[in-house]
């Protein structure tokens, strides 16, 4: 006999507490979600469900899916219901209905939820290649085939362009009502950088009124988040309907540590701050911590635990030569480039990869490599080279990475700009190719002999080994 699907009826009749803890579906959908995977379910979604307990408001979210139909087919039918089991010490599962409707394919919805006066937020989360943007320059790729379009006027199938069309029809309507629109994506002043592709997009569009406009009632704050959530799995559906009696197709699992920073705005807003967001003047300090000591560490490590076979950082950080490489990257080298100390923080990032129960796969952290590692791992490295230290240890990740290139390009794994990189016949020219590598840093004799010493290392006496003796120099 089929399990029943989970819905507001459902749920109701079978788990009636549950549904009376969530939250009701009689609210506006003030929040617009542009990209609504797992990382959102798990994250955003589940803090503003709890600001709408401490404190009622239209804040429902209404969210748009780009990778295909399957948020909307898991999240449509059970009336935006879902499960988010939260992993750790103890287990939680926690019931989430903050989530209003998922739009996919649907242009001119989206246009009209932006142009709607309920519409006062605007979240985003859709990797770093979401933006459609040169890392060199942070300026739109001209050449790229969806943005050019988006520019021929077609229905807009970017997050730029969908949200220029947006404001454009609101704009068109005569609302002057601030609206906020915040990145949530690992990038460098993210609300900066897509204020700034917005008015790019606008210059080639051939609309300099709306640009103007848009500076005059649209804040672009910066944010900072951080959780570890992978991929949803068969066995996390599984367990969820054992636990619930409901079939809940949209169920995703996470760690329970959530964090969310936000450069503070003048505009309203859920209850956030109740409910453990930092809204903060200033986001640098944050975002440096961010993107080098956790995703920073995630990124070099997990290239080398591919490159070890291994498959979750529970697995790779069970190796006492990559726990060994996880802590001294932080307390030696990405956390000194900051100016202190870290050793607390690779501690908690140790027993934060270590968490069995996450699953959290290399090969997911391993994507987009030659757009997240500027920022991650070149810019500390940068910085210590300018302070007369050697980054060792995060030369080693980058050989992990271009390790990981050289195997994967027989295999058509990679991504369009990993792939040009893979094919550079040697070191200087993939560097000297490399976007997103600072000029400095491709001409560094030094950064440019440690790769190499870690490249032949990987190469000669494998990744093992290779770790204990870079370790072993660095200790």
């Amino acid at each position: 006999m089929a399990v029943p699907r989970l819905s507001r009826r459902t749920l109701g009749e079978r788990r009636p507490e549950l549904l009376d803890s969530v939250q009701g579906d009689d609210i506006g959908a003030g929040i617009l979600h542009l990209g609504i995977g797992a990382f959102h379910r798990a994250h955003q979604a589940v803090l503003t469900e709890q600001a709408l307990l401490v404190e009622p408001g239209d804040w429902a979210i209404r969210g748009v899916s780009y990778r295909g139909p399957g948020a909307a087919d898991a999240l449509n039918p059970q009336d935006g219901l879902y499960t988010v089991v939260e992993r750790g010490a103890n287990e939680r599962f926690r019931m989430v209905g903050a989530v209003r409707e998922v739009l996919y394919q649907r242009p001119d919805d989206v246009r009209a939820t932006l142009a709607s006066s309920e519409c006062r937020i605007v979240t985003i989360t859709v990797t770093e290649a979401g933006y459609h943007h040169d890392p060199a320059t942070n300026r739109l790729r001209r050449d790229d085939p969806e943005l050019a379009a988006d520019l021929a006027g077609g229905s807009p199938r970017t997050v730029v362009g969908q949200l220029v069309d947006g404001l454009r029809a609101r704009r068109a309507r005569g609302d002057d009502a601030p609206i906020t629109v915040l990145s949530c994506d690992n990038l460098l002043f993210n609300g900066r950088l897509l204020a700034g592709l917005i008015q790019d997009f606008c210059g080639l569009a051939g609309d300099p009124a709306l640009a103007e406009w848009i500076r005059g009632h649209v804040s672009f704050p910066s944010t900072v988040v951080d959780q570890i959530v992978p991929a949803p799995t068969e066995d996390c559906l599984r367990e969820v309907e054992a636990r619930l009696g409901l079939a809940d197709h949209a169920a995703v699992a996470g760690e329970a540590y959530r964090q969310w920073v936000i450069e503070d705005f003048d505009g309203p807003r859920p209850a956030w701050d109740r409910v453990g967001v930092r809204f903060v003047s200033d986001i640098s300090a944050a975002q440096a911590r961010k993107l080098r000591l956790v995703n920073g560490t995630h990124s070099a490590v997990a290239y080398l635990g591919l490159l070890a076979d291994l498959e979750t950082t529970a697995d790779l950080v069970r190796e006492e030569e990559f726990a060994g490489y996880v802590q001294q990257l932080v307390r030696a080298e990405t956390g000194p480039s900051l100016g202190n100390g870290a050793g607390e923080e690779a501690e908690r990032i140790v027993r934060r990869l270590a968490t069995p129960r996450i699953g959290h796969r290399l090969a997911q952290i391993a994507g987009q490599g030659a757009r997240k590692l500027p920022q991650r791992l070149l810019e500390p490295a940068r910085d210590l080279l300018a302070a007369g230290r050697e980054p060792r240890l995060i030369c080693l990740g980058i050989a992990g990475w271009i390790s990981f290139l050289r195997g994967a390009k027989q295999s058509g794994e990679l991504d369009e700009d990993s792939r040009e990189l893979a094919t550079a016949p040697d070191l200087g020219r993939l560097l000297a190719a490399w976007r997103g590598c600072p000029e400095e840093l491709a001409e560094s004799r030094i950064f440019r002999e440690l790769i190499a010493d870690a490249l032949d290392g990987l190469r000669s006496d494998g990744v093992r080994a290779t770790v204990r003796r870079v370790v072993g120099e660095r200790s």
